[in-house]
């Protein structure tokens, strides 16, 4: 089992982190992506990184953040080149009209630097969308809006997908994985989830934990680990009618391919 998403290096886990990461991989954890949302988390993932083997690091600047924190490229590329050897992605990165209205144009330019990032290091990127409390594609459209008009579509996967199936195509169509988390798991998900889960391709499926949130069922409302990605796999078993071990092999395999990881 791979977590292609998850924030070990936030605030709730610094106190046993380690022991997470030993516990999870004893459990059967292969590998995990710690994700930056900013600066200082993204230092700590780095040092996550030369403490275990499989954890890995994704750098960039949450849409959410823009405002409270400048993208400083050349502090980004910086960290990039000093370890390009466990650095697998860039982002996450994108637009959230959920909790930010002001601040669209400018999350817009912030994600067009950490493409510029992406480029310059051929690495894939991690995509964060979330659409307004009005309307939950608007954000969605926008950040498809952007990725079509440029002149070289980057590789990547839509992070914590949370829209219709429509959508999910469109991003399909652009060569993009889709990310699901613990919300599938959930007794109260919406259809269109359950719709996207069931006709995407396991071959461009991706699973993440979002830990230490979006805990799945059955420990809802408990932080979230790593490991809990597998009953994220045992739901997409249950829709796809396929085995638990064909989703894990298949996603495991995607999660390497994409990230070139081990």
């Amino acid at each position: 089992m791979i977590d292609t998403h998850a924030h070990l290096n936030f605030p709730d886990f610094d106190n046993d982190y380690q022991k997470v990461i030993q516990n999870n991989f004893q459990q059967g954890l292969k590998a995990v992506i710690n994700v930056g949302t900013d600066i200082e988390s993204g230092q700590k993932a780095i040092k996550i990184s030369k403490e275990f083997d499989n954890c890995y690091i994704s750098l960039g600047l949450h849409p959410t953040e823009v405002g409270n924190e400048e993208f400083f490229l050349k502090e980004y590329r910086d960290l990039i080149f000093k370890n390009l050897e466990k650095i697998k992605a860039v982002g996450e990165t994108g637009l959230d009209y959920f909790e930010i209205q002001d601040k669209k144009d400018k999350q817009k330019e912030i994600f067009l630097k950490h493409l510029q990032l992406a480029q310059e290091f051929g690495l894939p990127i991690i995509l964060h969308c979330r659409g307004s409390r009005d309307d939950p594609k608007d954000a969605y459209l926008d950040l498809l809006k952007i990725i079509k008009g440029l002149s070289q579509v980057p590789t990547g996967v839509i992070h914590c997908f949370s829209c219709n199936w429509e959508i999910a195509q469109e991003f399909l169509d652009l060569g993009f994985y889709i990310g699901f988390t613990g919300p599938i798991t959930f007794k109260n998900v919406c259809q269109d989830l359950l719709t996207v889960g069931e006709k995407v391709p396991l071959k461009k499926i991706l699973l993440e934990t979002d830990c230490p949130f979006l805990t799945p069922e059955p420990y809802r409302g408990k932080r979230n680990e790593p490991i809990y990605v597998r009953f994220i796999a045992e739901k997409i078993a249950f829709l796809k009618n396929i085995s638990f071990e064909e989703v894990i092999n298949q996603t495991s395999e995607n999660a390497r391919k994409l990230f070139k990881i081990q």
